[in-house]
């Protein structure tokens, strides 16, 4: 009698059964991305809820929630990034940060205030997977929260996306805030974005004599760079 299987509910049986080695699982993962279907929704969140599962066969499933990026796939991933397993909310916010959708803002910014050290990389890590969209939320960060690493967070990514409409806020930040972490990363990223008209070249020079080294240092790296933009 003919096996009427298809090549995706293969892939699902194999993903299923432990008794497999945690690469096949894996490329069968795989496989279930490439042909994704909606009964593949079900399958990956099973996995990752499972704490008694493989950790690389958990992460894949993760990751390939991720890639596939839909509307399923959010909101699993969001409600899951509220759990109280810390593997599968890290799991779950490295996910939503390669889905690069807008909607993931909130959650990955909630995040921010985990005590979990490894949470907070995860959150901090996808919020720049965004892009331009978690621009405005960073500046509301950087200029609102009383989480100071939160704070360090918001200016370190607002380098790393290098766009100009930072500019204003990092330098309020500068010339008033007064924790010397939170100054040095704006000035950092004041560097990364490389915009150099007269007032911020005039403010780096200043930081130039602050007496705290970070902060000296940072500021001549950071003319260095713009320098080099400009010219």
């Amino acid at each position: 009698m003919p096996d009427d299987t298809t090549p995706i509910e293969t892939a699902i049986n194999i993903v299923r059964q432990k008794e497999y080695p945690p690469s096949s699982r894996m490329n069968a993962i795989l496989f279930m991305l490439e042909k994704f279907e909606p009964q593949c929704l079900p399958v990956l969140e099973e996995i990752l809820k499972d704490p008694e599962e493989e950790p690389d066969v958990r992460s894949a499933a993760a990751l390939a929630l991720g890639k596939v990026g839909g509307d399923g796939a959010l909101e699993l991933l969001q409600n899951m990034a509220h759990s109280e397993d810390p593997i599968l909310k890290n799991y779950s916010l490295q996910a939503l940060g390669m889905t690069g959708r807008e909607e993931t803002i909130p959650v990955l910014l909630e995040a921010l205030s985990d005590q979990d050290n490894t949470i907070f990389a995860s959150a901090a890590e996808a919020l720049g997977r965004i892009g331009k969209p978690v621009v405005p939320h960073l500046i509301t960060l950087l200029n609102t929260s009383t989480a100071e690493d939160a704070r360090c967070i918001a200016a370190w990514q607002l380098g790393t996306l290098r766009y100009t409409e930072a500019v204003p806020t990092l330098i309020e930040v500068i010339q008033a805030d007064k924790n010397p972490e939170v100054i040095a990363l704006a000035i950092w990223a004041l560097g990364e974005i490389g915009f150099g008209p007269p007032e911020v070249l005039d403010l780096l020079q200043k930081q130039r004599a602050h007496e705290d080294p970070a902060i000296n240092k940072r500021a001549e790296m950071a003319i260095k760079k713009i320098t080099r933009h400009v010219n």
